[in-house]
């Protein structure tokens, strides 16, 4: 039932009468046909009140790609926060013309702070969930993104606003964006899904596990479940490798020389030969990733270096990521990393070392210097000069004990940490699975920056939480994709399509046994495709026909 407040009688008239010539029709829909609007684009202007400003309702012919829809755009509880910033949580919705009664929220990466084009993308060259009639939406989650280096983490001062973030602006939007999908449909959609990578995937997670009842279906890719810890990680990381870095002229460490393509090339072969044929078949890609057993210490010279062998400080600094960096105490930050074929990729160098020839840095790890900063530690650790000097200079001489303890730490302005803000790192899916909700977790084994292993381990321990992997499987399932770096990229199947799966999942009760992928063109294998297996099968060969098509694969538990 749409909730019309007493003080706004003009907008009950209208509304009111417009959902009784039509309410029956709507509700009588089949599940199949489309649904058309009861009332004009323009009127949804009517809904906007004290706590929110309706910016834009406006009918959008079929252009650009897009089908025919209202796009309407909107601002909630719009203030002045700290350090006099504007602040709101920006919703992005747009309603097609042909409705299938459906919802998909498109969850963002990075941190937020744009809107979005809020048409949903579903993979696998699929059209938008837009252009197959569904009513989408996005958020810039609170805050808009600054200019320089700094980008959007500077609203990480503003107490509210690191809670908007967190989790408060998927409840918000969601709701907001259903009163307005009830108003323009005169119904409420009977399905709903969030769809979302990187920290959309965080977004999808904080969803199942603070907000329940809000969708029936979530494909979360690469989750950002522990941003704040990860974060740090980073910063060690980028300190043990800046540390093993040739210096500029200026005396600071050359970031993007610490290990030369040559150098990452000779590692990904290495660990392609010592775990290929694990899985059965020498292919490029690692479907045995718990079988892979490697070690950079096998590369290590033993004496200068060459082109054949890596330094003894190399060594190191690979170790030192791919274990993952502890505290002064030995307590570990965040989670080790798999060893696969995707290391060598632009994918993999552009997150961790960056390409640039001198002591600039354009690493995307080092940009969570200002995360980290601003939005992870607490209190906050200001003022930084919003250039990337500065953030590169910070990231590699925080100290990262007294870091770690700030991630946890609270204060009287901040009373929860930003772990306990911004992670998404409990296994209680109690409701979502009482209500029947579907989880579909993905993950690239070769991400450079948010770990497929710590998310295995969530798995597990989502596993052991809800019974055993039969109780697991009928509600949540994960998919490994061997070779793919951060949500794509990487040698690797990474096009594939998460929302027809999850759709058929919830609507029709048929579990994703398998999902088809597709390669690249930028891969070995332009023509290749595999199955995605829900862990803890893994691909196999079959023994007969082209090993560059799925359909000659199985799905087996190793």
């Amino acid at each position: 039932m749409l909730v019309v407040m007493a003080r706004r009688p003009r907008r009950q008239v209208w509304l009111g009468a417009a959902l009784a010539c039509i309410g029956s029709v709507a509700a009588a829909a089949a599940d199949h046909d489309t649904i058309p609007p009861v009332t004009a684009c323009d009127r949804l202007h009517q809904e906007s009140s004290a706590a929110m400003r309706v910016s834009e309702a406006q009918s959008r012919p079929a252009a650009g790609g897009m089908a025919a829809h209202c796009e309407v755009i909107a601002y909630l509880d719009e203030r002045t926060g700290a350090e006099g910033q504007k602040l709101a949580i920006g919703l992005h919705l747009r309603l097609p013309e042909a409705w299938n009664g459906r919802f998909v929220f498109q969850g963002q990466g990075g941190t937020d702070g744009v809107l979005g084009s809020g048409d949903a993308q579903p993979g696998g060259g699929q059209p938008t969930a837009l252009n197959q009639g569904y009513a989408t939406v996005t958020t810039d989650a609170g805050h808009s993104n600054a200019p320089g280096p700094l980008g959007g983490a500077s609203f990480g001062l503003d107490p509210q606003a690191r809670i908007d973030f967190g989790y408060r602006a998927d409840d918000a939007v969601t709701r907001q964006a259903k009163r307005f999908i009830q108003a323009y449909y005169g119904r409420l959609p009977k399905y709903s899904y969030f769809l979302g990578c990187s920290n959309g995937g965080r977004h999808g997670m904080v969803i199942t596990q603070r907000f329940p009842e809000h969708f029936d279906g979530v494909a979360a890719g690469a989750p950002a479940f522990r941003m704040p810890e990860k974060g740090l990680s980073g910063a060690a990381v980028t300190q043990g490798f800046a540390a093993i870095a040739p210096k500029a002229p200026d005396g600071r460490p050359i970031l993007a020389q610490a290990l030369s393509q040559a150098d990452m090339d000779l590692l990904s072969r290495a660990i392609v030969q010592s775990c290929d044929e694990a899985d059965g078949l020498a292919d490029g890609i690692i479907d045995n990733v718990p079988a892979c057993r490697f070690s950079p210490r096998a590369l290590q010279c033993a004496a200068e270096k060459t082109a054949s062998c890596l330094s003894a400080a190399q060594v190191g600094a690979l170790e030192n990521y791919f274990q993952g960096p502890t505290t002064a105490q030995g307590r570990r930050i965040y989670a080790p990393y798999p060893y696969d074929a995707g290391i060598a990729t632009e994918g993999w160098r552009r997150w961790i070392l960056g390409t640039a020839p001198d002591s600039r840095v354009n690493a995307f790890n080092v940009s969570f210097g200002a995360t980290l900063a601003y939005l992870y530690m607490t209190p906050p650790h200001v003022p930084l000069a919003n250039d990337a000097d500065a953030v590169y200079d910070f990231y590699r001489t925080v100290d990262v004990t007294e870091a770690h303890a700030r991630i946890f730490g609270t204060s009287a302005a901040m009373p929860q940490s930003s772990v306990q803000t911004i992670s998404a790192n409990s296994v209680d899916l109690s409701t979502f699975r009482q209500r029947r909700g579907k989880l579909l977790l993905y993950h690239g084994v070769s991400d450079p920056t948010f770990s497929a292993l710590d998310t295995l381990d969530w798995y597990k321990r989502l596993t052991d939480a809800a019974g055993g992997e039969k109780e697991t499987a009928d509600f949540a399932r994960l998919f490994l994709v061997p070779g793919m770096n951060h949500c794509a990229g990487g040698p690797a199947t990474d096009s594939f399509d998460v929302l027809t799966p999850l759709v058929a999942w919830v609507e029709q009760g048929r579990a994703p046994e398998r999902i088809d992928a597709r390669a690249g063109a930028k891969t070995p294998w332009p023509d290749r495709s595999r199955p995605l297996c829900p862990y803890p099968r893994q691909a196999r060969y079959l023994g007969q026909g082209s090993i560059e098509q799925a359909a000659n694969f199985s799905c087996a538990v190793p």
